[in-house]
């Protein structure tokens, strides 16, 4: 079942003309994990995004589900059991998505904390998920510290631990939920605008739509809606009419991304900066290291969050107070995003003590309303949503399946061994370098037998996109023909993530993604020119203020 641009006006022209007996509004990882979860049940079901699938929270996170250790201090034991329970859930069902990674906690004389309370902590933290994780924590001895990361700082070092969690690709999960909501039935669409709504004695009856890319409106028939819409969850509930819905205090967290070279840490670190004491990250990442995150208010525009002077200098001066070998400077960053958390509003605490927990409200005429919550847990959050909706139903809701039925490019890799096979058998009997049957695989699971399918007839396809990084131009193709890929932005963006590894060397590649898509979308010569001076741009905006900064002390 393809699902690219050929398919949209069908699409659209479907959700005017039937009858659904849920709408959803909002194609983050939320909204398009109640789409699929809703669609395996048997309900008939629309979503609708007003940009790209996973444009907004979904794209920028830390790229992490983990169980929420910090949540330990504040005794949410009961959270913590149900992230790394889901963490455990998600290794299995998106095996190639999903996959366990270590984390370097050192620790020094001053610390908050010590090591034996630290490692008590990591103790409950194992056990909690029931001590179904990866590998159990270890402590390790100051010199075995140094070993595992090189650039830390030794004075007053007394130790680490390390411990696992699972690191992802934030905007493939999301993806993947909206094409096995597709797969099973579903209909969704992406840059279409929920901008009202029809009522009939007290109850919604129909979402009324705008196609922003060809500026037409259209009218979408249901029996209930849900909306999921983000960061701009206050603005979807206008749209419908919900008066007394979550309201929030979306953070705006920004990560950086500089070369290997300049942050040479083979394995991902947690600590405190000791500007305030948060939690931040420092992981390698595709070839490269990401830095991150910060947590502050923010009030602008929530489809143009951009990394601040501010914030990379803060990233940037904390990474090197615990790590002096870390040598990067603001002129170093080769990419950077910045996301909001859409939390609940709550008065008088500080940014990085508002609850991340969710919300769910009613409202009466058939509308229920999502906020808050995180990545990890995004299925109990459907399954939840789903149940508040249950009473508009006109049918039977049956018991939910995701915690069953894996994601579609998952096929039979349920494990790291399964998984290491794969790569090992695209290498040898597509021949192919390994970094691409890894970087394949690890994307598209055993899907990437089929995106290969594609080279055969374009030898071309199976070029990289750079020499230095495994992405390679059957992605974009796929993008456009099988991922609902629209524009350039969308392919080298979020279907792939080029665009936040290659730095000053974006532009040749994007030509020649550009040109792929050109001949997949149907391009003319100035739309090629369009397309690429839109992403260059869109790059400046992204680098331009964190290169500007001054370097740290």
């Amino acid at each position: 079942m393809s699902f690219g641009l050929g398919q949209r006006e069908s699409i659209e022209s479907r959700m005017a003309s039937e009858h659904f007996d849920l709408v959803i509004v909002g194609g983050g990882i939320t909204g398009a994990g109640i789409f699929r979860d809703a669609a395996l049940r048997g309900l008939k079901v629309a979503l609708v995004e007003m940009e790209d699938f996973a444009f907004g929270t979904s794209s920028r996170s830390s790229k992490l589900v983990h169980g929420g250790l910090r949540y330990l201090e504040t005794y949410q034991f009961g959270l913590v059991h149900e992230s790394t329970t889901e963490r455990t859930r998600l290794e299995g069902l998106a095996a190639h998505l999903v996959r366990p990674l270590p984390f370097l906690m050192p620790v020094w004389k001053g610390s908050k904390h010590g090591l034996w309370f630290m490692n008590l902590g990591l103790w409950l933290y194992d056990a909690l998920s029931l001590f179904r994780v990866y590998r159990l924590h270890s402590r390790l001895i100051p010199g075995k510290v140094v070993q595992t990361a090189p650039p830390v700082k030794t004075e007053g070092l007394t130790g680490g631990l390390l411990y696992y969690d699972s690191v992802t690709d934030d905007t493939r999960l999301t993806f993947e939920n909206i094409l096995g909501g597709v797969r099973a039935g579903g209909l969704a669409i992406s840059r279409a605008r929920a901008n009202g709504f029809v009522e009939k004695d007290g109850r919604i009856v129909a979402v009324k739509a705008r196609d922003l890319l060809n500026s037409c409106d259209f009218v979408i028939r249901t029996t209930a809606v849900i909306a999921a819409a983000g960061p701009w969850s206050e603005s979807a509930q206008e749209a419908l009419g919900v008066q007394d819905g979550p309201r929030l205090r979306p953070t705006k967290g920004t990560h950086i991304v500089v070369p290997l070279a300049k942050a040479p840490l083979p394995t991902a670190v947690v600590m405190q900066a000791p500007q305030d004491g948060r939690a931040f990250f420092i992981i390698p990442w595709h070839g490269a290291t990401v830095i991150g995150t910060t947590d502050t208010d923010y009030d602008g525009d929530p489809a143009n969050v951009m990394a601040s002077k501010e914030d990379v200098e803060y990233l940037l001066a904390a990474a090197r107070h615990h790590f002096p070998g870390i040598t990067a400077v603001p002129a170093d960053i080769i990419g950077t995003w910045s996301g909001l958390r859409p939390l609940l509003r709550a008065n008088d605490v500080s940014e990085s003590a508002v609850s991340r927990e969710h919300q769910i409200h009613v409202d009466q005429r058939g509308v229920v309303t999502i906020a808050g919550g995180k990545l990890t847990t995004y299925r109990l959050m459907a399954q939840q949503a789903l149940k508040a909706v249950k009473p508009f139903l006109e049918k039977n809701l049956p018991k939910s399946t995701t915690d069953k039925i894996p994601l579609p490019y998952r096929g039979n890799l349920a494990n790291e061994a399964a998984r290491e096979a794969v790569v090992v058998q695209l290498s040898s009997s597509r021949d192919i370098p390994e970094d691409i049957a890894r970087h394949l695989t690890e994307t598209y699971g055993e899907s990437a037998q089929i995106l290969l399918d594609l080279g055969r007839s374009n030898p071309e396809l199976l070029q990289r996109l750079d020499a230095n990084w495994p992405y390679i131009g059957v992605e974009i193709a796929w993008a456009a023909r099988e991922e609902m890929a629209i524009t350039l932005i969308d392919a080298m963006c979020r279907r792939t993530l080029v665009f936040f590894l290659l730095g000053d060397r974006l532009e040749p590649a994007a030509r020649k993604a550009a040109a792929i898509m050109a001949g997949e979308l149907g391009w003319s010569r100035d739309r090629v020119e369009e397309e690429v001076a839109q992403i260059l741009d869109s790059q400046r905006q992204h680098l331009d203020c964190a290169r500007e900064s001054e370097p740290p002390a």
